[in-house]
């Protein structure tokens, strides 16, 4: 008995130490709570893109023409555009950190990773298409 005791020792010393870890079957994992919240930044992003699209168009059509603008806008149009354009840098900064989120999301070893892929396919689509458009404005 004294020689199983003395070597359980040294075997247990000489491997080294693994971490516990459970193995989960898939079909029992939950989706990871990261790519939850990064899908539903995407969805709201991409409502407010085109509220704010909405908006903008119809705050400037007053004062254009086929051949340029016609009218200065006043004051309380000026504030207004001002405001939808701050409006729209948050809703960019939100639109950045959903696409952080999924990134975080499809790392995850224990979730299902399916949306966290998804949210990150839809953010990143959409930061392409908005910094295509601002490219496509800024130059013609």
């Amino acid at each position: 008995m004294d020689q199983q005791s003395s070597s359980s020792p040294s075997e247990e010393q000489a491997s080294p130490k693994r971490p516990k870890t459970t193995f989960i079957p898939p079909e029992d994992r939950k989706h990871s709570r990261f790519g939850i919240a990064s899908f539903t930044l995407s969805i709201v992003t991409l409502l407010g893109y085109i509220l704010l699209g909405a908006l903008g168009t119809t705050m400037i059509e007053p004062y254009m023409t086929e051949n340029g603008p016609l009218l200065e806008p006043n004051q309380e149009t000026l504030e207004a555009m001002t405001t939808l354009a701050a409006v729209f840098i948050l809703v960019m900064i939100i639109n950045i950190i959903g696409l952080a989120l999924g990134i975080v999301g499809c790392f995850s070893k224990t979730r299902k990773r399916a949306v966290a892929v998804i949210a990150t396919i839809v953010n990143s689509i959409v930061i392409i298409t908005i910094a295509g458009l601002f490219f496509f404005v800024l130059n013609a």
